[in-house]
């Protein structure tokens, strides 16, 4: 059985795995997959492991665990040299060196699932344009204007609304900027500046990521007919 979580229910693993969360990542799996034990499904062993902590500590990731991670998600494809080209040269100012010893942390996991959700669209140069003015200072996460999991968080939960809603009369970009201004503003901090740069950069990632699953949904609809 394979695993295939939303973006909804990746953001509780990453809060799971931050130690924000008292819910365990096999439980967290268990709930979105309906498997009854472990040998039913191949899940990755760090998160046997992490799921085995007595504490609430973050748990870092290795890079390999990262692209583990990243391909538990629906419609998502990552491979190991990708990730390595990504921290070592393409977005490696967005990300930064391995934050928790020589792992990388959950927030630091995050960034690169949001890039590799930006990346069915755009090029690396409009990447990391676009992410900067979100995401600040990477020594100093407190200067974000939001933290990257809850970014990821905000367009997961639009895009799981967007499959149970017809369009009404409405382009498919009215409809997500309608699904985004409707998010509760649980920044009061911010500006409504801020807020905009916020609203404009979480379009554009709905938009990407709602882009790449066409494709891929047309590619399999096309593949199932012929064969």
């Amino acid at each position: 059985m394979t695993i295939q979580l939303t973006r909804k229910e990746m953001t509780a693993l990453l809060y799971s795995l931050k130690g924000e969360s008292k819910q365990s990542p096999l439980l967290i799996i268990e709930k979105a997959s309906n498997f009854t034990s472990p040998i039913d499904i191949n899940i990755p062993a760090f998160l046997i492991k992490a799921s085995k902590r007595r504490n609430l500590q973050e748990f870092g990731l290795s890079t390999n665990e990262i692209v583990s991670l990243a391909n538990l998600c629906e419609l998502t494809s990552l491979k190991s040299t990708s990730i390595q080209n990504w921290i070592k040269r393409d977005v490696k100012g967005l990300i930064g060196p391995p934050e928790l010893g020589k792992k990388y942390s959950i927030d630091q996991a995050a960034m690169l699932l949001i890039v590799k959700d930006l990346k069915y669209v755009f090029d690396f140069e409009k990447i990391r344009k676009v992410l900067t003015e979100v995401f600040n200072t990477l020594s100093d996460r407190s200067d974000d204007l939001i933290n990257p999991i809850m970014f990821y968080e905000m367009y997961g939960t639009i895009l799981e609304k967007l499959e149970k809603l017809p369009l009404r009369g409405q382009t498919l970009e009215q409809q997500i900027v309608e699904e985004v201004n409707a998010v509760p503003k649980k920044f009061s901090e911010l500006t409504e500046s801020q807020w905009k740069t916020i609203e404009r950069i979480l379009v554009t990632t709905v938009l990407a990521v709602t882009a790449s699953h066409l494709q891929t949904r047309a590619q399999v609809y096309l593949n199932e007919r012929l064969n």
